[in-house]
């Protein structure tokens, strides 16, 4: 159970780092793109790992707000369909694209908290 919590946290980082160093400037498109990426690359090491669905779904529940939640499995069904990770996340993107502006400038992904509490403690 450690090595799958393990796995999670390295990839939940990765994509993180990989959304904010996308353009500094905040529009709709690049959070789609950037949500888009992360839903995929939080999935697809876990299918290549051999995680269940399930086991993916639950954890994917972690990363995306309600609005998307639909999304972690739609990334598992595309990609066990052997659809590219490109191919998967243009997809995505053009769901997320589909959702008002307003939904999608309060972010489509889980802030982790546990950043915010360490910036507070730096004052």
């Amino acid at each position: 159970m450690k090595m799958k919590n393990l796995t999670f946290v390295v990839c939940l980082f990765m994509s993180f780092q990989l959304f904010s160093q996308a353009q500094a400037e905040v529009t709709k498109e690049n959070i789609c793109k950037g949500a888009a990426i992360s839903v995929v690359a939080n999935v697809k090491p876990f299918i290549e790992n051999g995680f269940s669905k399930s086991e993916i779904l639950v954890m994917g529940k972690e990363l995306v707000k309600e609005v998307i939640k639909d999304a972690p499995a739609k990334a598992y069904d595309l990609l066990k369909a052997k659809k590219s990770r490109d191919e998967v996340i243009e997809i995505l993107y053009k769901d997320f694209m589909k959702l008002d502006e307003k939904t999608v400038l309060n972010f489509l992904l889980k802030p982790d908290n546990d950043d915010f509490d360490d910036e507070e403690d730096d004052y």
